[in-house]
């Protein structure tokens, strides 16, 4: 039996990913004739296999790649570079190449978180313009608790149940991402908003399991595609502050530091009205606006909405943080990320004076 779930998971996987290419190629997505099929196992396989997908597509790009030109890239500029390092202690060489690897990964963790959030946003916003609920916001609810049969099976299912095969590829895909993110995380250097993060990602998968098991993923479609932009602007900023940092080291104003800013600048803008306008504007369209169409909510319907609002604390918590960058833009001149760099750096930097070489 395990083994006909797992040929009939792998089939469906193939199946899906075949429906989510004619998504993207804008091809015809087909009859809104899927529904979940969780019981019989098809799913848990898909997600399964897209998770581990992901998780090896973000380590082998990452080690094979990404890595390989960080190294090159966060090379010093030639004028910052020391004339003599053979004269250099064992001790020495070892901190600087210890802080370079540390850098690199760094550089090749958010280039990744990069990618990811580009393509993701780019996923979304042609799955969202593809709905034709997609907007005004009631739509998101009209007909919820209308019961269709099957066209096959005859069974009963309540409409928003009934989706594509691209759109449910969509959906699981999504998931598995934060699903290896959550995995990828334990991997990496331990960031200052490491809880947050895990939190985030735990909220986020549940989130997306539970929107797609009780119907509620017009919602959470509309979510994905709000959640992902600001970051692609946040993690281009850090890739700029890290070449700057490397390449013209001591030299807090230089072209890599200014890009950093005015993309930072773009990360906060995007941030707030994308998390903290429409996103707030989605939970209260789940709360009060679905009641005309849901006017009594069942336990899965508030514990979706609940875990909304866990998702807008987190928004809320982060964007305290990006004020706190602000002001260090305001006093300082530039930005310095306080949401994610990693704890170790701090005695790093309050030693930098006494450990630095010269022309490091």
């Amino acid at each position: 039996a395990a083994m006909e779930v797992l040929r009939v998971g792998w089939a469906e996987t193939q199946a899906l990913s075949r429906a989510f290419l004619d998504v993207l190629l804008f091809k015809d997505p087909g009859p809104a004739h899927r529904v979940p099929h969780v019981k019989s196992g098809e799913d848990v396989v898909a997600f399964a296999v897209f998770t581990a997908v992901l998780f090896a597509l973000n380590w082998g790009v990452r080690l094979l790649l990404v890595e390989p030109s960080a190294r090159y890239i966060l090379q010093p500029a030639t004028q910052f570079r020391s004339a003599n390092p053979e004269t250099l202690s064992a001790e020495m060489k070892a901190h600087i190449e210890k802080k370079r690897n540390a850098k690199v990964q760094k550089f090749a963790q958010t280039a990744m978180e990069q990618i990811f959030y580009g393509i993701f946003t780019v996923f979304g916003a042609i799955v969202v313009s593809q709905q034709e609920w997609a907007w005004p916001s009631v739509n998101w609810w009209h007909g919820t608790l209308d019961m269709l049969p099957h066209p096959v099976t005859g069974e009963l299912y309540r409409r928003h149940f009934f989706v594509t095969e691209g759109f449910t590829a969509f959906y699981i895909i999504y998931g598995a991402r934060y699903l290896q993110g959550m995995v990828s995380v334990f991997l990496e250097h331990k960031r200052k908003d490491f809880i947050e993060m895990q939190v985030h990602h735990l909220t986020t998968v549940s989130l997306v399991v539970l929107s797609y098991l009780v119907s509620y993923n017009r919602v959470g479609v509309i979510i994905m595609l709000l959640l992902d932009p600001a970051d692609v602007f946040l993690h281009c900023a850090k890739m700029f502050k890290y070449i700057g940092e490397e390449r013209c080291p001591g030299q807090s104003n230089n072209w890599y530091q200014f890009c950093a800013d005015r993309l930072f600048e773009m990360f906060a803008l995007v941030f707030f009205l994308m998390r903290l306008v429409c996103y707030p504007y989605v939970c209260w369209s789940a709360q009060v606006e679905s009641l005309s169409h849901v006017p009594v909510k069942s336990v899965s319907d508030w514990s979706c909405i609940v875990l909304l609002y866990v998702l807008l604390l987190l928004q809320v918590y982060w964007f305290y943080l990006i004020l706190k960058v602000a002001y260090k833009m305001i006093v300082y001149g530039h930005a310095d990320d306080v949401r994610s760099d990693d704890e170790a750096d701090e005695p790093v930097r309050s030693s930098k004076k006494v450990s630095k070489p010269k022309g490091d």
